[in-house]
């Protein structure tokens, strides 16, 4: 299997059962997957050179039936995150008159922070409800994937573009990136944010628990080493890296990640004394008191800046 980054040779780690998969989305959240690939096998890869670990086949990414059941959560499209706060605080850095293009606004919620703070922000979805509740909001919402819309529109639009929790559920990601740096101005900045994999890493080392880490959701984890490597595929520069803290609603399915690491490492007798309710209702109260600042989170941010 090639890399759809590096074009290098990558190293198969895993392999899950489409079936398996399908019925856990049914019984942990009621929700109808009907994977549209014919494979029975979901595989697990590792590109060696960029870093980049990623799932074939790349039909079974979600589609649009799949964001409008999780869209009824209300924790699938949250009104303020840590990565909207850190972009505005990019671009308002920024040496340049900001046009702003955000690629998957889900409801809006950004795109109005961007209003408040003087910016004309365009939209990109491709979930129909998510984007007729942010055109109820008075925004343009584009819904063409960006090589449509850079044939449209031509290229060297934006200042700024804006993808908030979208790469990491892409089977095709660089050619997302190609289209995105496209339609940047010379010099202009693409903010992007994902699920830091290297936290995830840690959490769930077999990467087997977070039914949302995985396909249909997730086709893809990006870390640190990940976002350097693109410039040496990408017209891009990295101009900076932010970690999201651990946030109030994350601090409980941390503990209980941890816990389960913990108790997993130490001899029996001594991890069922160590790891309890009791020692994990401590670690969660001094976590929110303020230890968690210090901890990162689910976030991770990269910013970087078009070359030419």
């Amino acid at each position: 299997m090639k890399s759809p980054l590096s074009g290098a040779e990558c190293s198969l780690l895993t392999t899950i059962e489409v079936e398996h998969i399908r019925r856990r989305w049914l019984e942990a959240m009621n929700i109808v997957w009907d994977p549209k690939s014919s494979s029975q096998r979901i595989n697990y890869w590792l590109d060696p050179k960029s870093g980049f670990a990623f799932y074939t086949p790349t039909d079974l990414a979600g589609e649009a039936p799949l964001y409008e059941q999780l869209q009824e959560f209300d924790w699938y499209y949250m009104p303020d995150k840590w990565e909207f706060r850190q972009a505005l605080a990019w671009i308002q850095a920024l040496p340049f008159s900001q046009s702003l293009l955000e690629v998957g606004v889900g409801k809006g919620f950004f795109l109005q922070q961007a209003r408040q703070a003087g910016l004309a922000p365009t939209g990109v979805e491709l979930n129909p409800k998510a984007a007729a509740s942010a055109r109820a909001l008075g925004f343009q919402v584009l819904m063409d994937p960006l090589d449509v819309i850079k044939q449209q529109l031509g290229e060297s639009n934006w200042d700024v573009i804006c993808s908030f929790q979208v790469l990491e559920h892409l089977p095709n990601p660089l050619t997302f990136l190609a289209d995105a740096a496209a339609l940047l101005r010379a010099n202009g900045a693409l903010i992007l944010s994902v699920p830091n994999g290297d936290v995830a890493r840690q959490l769930d080392p077999q990467r087997e628990r977070d039914l949302l880490d995985q396909p249909p959701h997730h086709m893809g984890h990006w870390t640190t080493e990940v976002f350097r490597y693109l410039p040496e595929v990408l017209p891009l520069r990295l101009e900076a890296l932010a970690f999201e803290p651990l946030a109030p609603h994350h601090v409980e399915w941390f503990v209980a990640s941890w816990s389960r690491q913990w108790r997993a490492a130490l001899p029996r007798p001594l991890g069922r004394l160590v790891v309890n309710r009791w020692s994990q209702a401590l670690l969660q109260g001094c976590l929110q008191l303020g230890l968690r600042r210090f901890v990162r989170g689910h976030t991770l941010m990269a910013q970087f800046r078009k070359i030419g």
